[in-house]
């Protein structure tokens, strides 16, 4: 499993001063070691032929058993790898895995996003120190008129239904990276009773989440955070269940995630949960050229308990997220100092959902 890694540089300036901007977790930290070795060239120090599969339309989310490019590596050392490229036209290409011997193999690089213009996209393609491209056409004809629907998702207030995506917007950017894409892929994990669906985003960042139907609760298999949005600077390395949202909870209905060790920030170790308060039902919110109707808004305190500091947690963040019925999150704002908006993670556009 893998944690998004972006870093929150506006952090330090709203938190305390252990608050800090980094947090990342491994899903690959299985029994294999080292890090594989290869080439994306030949002898020659041509890149290799990339075999560009499926069909790639405006507003049709990828399918990772369709659209996908085959590449030839030429491993020279065996152990872990990861190749990918970079978000072009609202989509991505990446696998990771292990390689068990070495010489020249393919590599299925599964295709990620939705495409946003009918034009041919090309793709810089990232192996170890090789840099190679790619090209895919994006033809005008999509599924979806407009960017999409919430038809789909039977009214959930956050869909979990395969090749449903989003596309978020970072106000400010963070670093170089403004807009990104969230897509639910195939297959769902289970843990204890609940199917969680797989969100991934772009460089092979993956979240789960899951729906108790019966009760419409919605939960996270995560660590203690906001939603695409990271900031402790070290996490555990396991996760934790916990609902995030609660449909039919009543306006100031309180609840909180379990508390989780192993959490450090600013050079101090603790613990950490969060918190979660239901604010308005029933809101009608503009986003992203949008109104939508039927809005949940859900606060969340991000607390952290230093070790050997008695019981008392301190909140390092504040924030609210909105949630729309048949679309799911459509707008996250972070709190500042003073009534400031420290970061917002918003719709860019109407959500596809299938």
């Amino acid at each position: 499993m893998k944690k998004l890694t972006l870093r929150l540089s506006f952090v330090l300036a709203v938190m305390l001063t252990f608050m800090a901007c980094k947090k990342e977790l491994s899903l690959e930290n299985g029994g294999f070691g080292g890090v594989a070795q290869g080439e994306l060239v030949d002898s020659l120090g041509n890149c290799k032929q990339a075999e560009v599969k499926g069909t790639y339309s405006i507003d049709t989310p990828l399918v990772i058993t369709r659209n996908y490019v085959n590449i030839q590596v030429n491993f020279t050392a065996p152990g872990k790898y990861k190749i990918y490229t970079d978000t072009v036209n609202g989509m991505w290409f990446l696998d990771s895995g292990f390689a068990i011997s070495t010489g020249v193999t393919v590599v299925k690089l599964k295709g990620y996003g939705t495409p946003i213009l009918p034009k041919t996209s090309d793709f810089a393609l990232y192996f170890n120190n090789n840099l190679c491209t790619f090209a895919v056409a994006v033809n005008g004809s999509g599924s979806s008129s407009g960017g999409g629907s919430g038809g789909g998702s039977n009214g959930d207030y956050f869909p979990t239904t395969t090749s449903s995506s989003w596309v978020y917007d970072y106000i400010p950017k963070i670093g170089n990276i403004d807009t990104f894409t969230v897509s639910v892929v195939a297959p769902e994990i289970q843990v204890d009773s609940l199917s969680y669906a797989q969100f991934a985003t772009r460089l092979g960042d993956v979240f789960y989440f899951a729906k108790d139907k019966a009760r419409g609760i919605y939960y996270a298999l995560s660590t203690v955070d906001f939603d695409y949005t990271l900031i402790f600077d070290t996490i555990p390395t396991s996760f934790i269940t916990y609902p995030f949202l609660k449909e039919n909870a009543a306006v100031g209905e309180t609840w909180s995630s379990p508390a989780q060790t192993g959490y450090w920030i600013g050079g101090n170790r603790g613990t950490a949960k969060a918190v979660f308060t239901v604010q308005n039902k029933g809101l009608q919110y503009t986003i992203g050229g949008k109104q939508y109707s039927d809005v949940i808004k859900i606060k969340r305190e991000i607390m952290f308990l230093p070790d050997n500091s008695g019981s008392t947690y301190n909140t390092i963040l504040t924030g609210n997220s909105y949630y729309a019925k048949g679309y799911g999150l459509i707008d996250q704002v972070l709190d500042g100092p003073n009534g400031t908006v420290a970061q917002s993670i918003s719709l860019y556009q109407t959500p596809v959902i299938k």
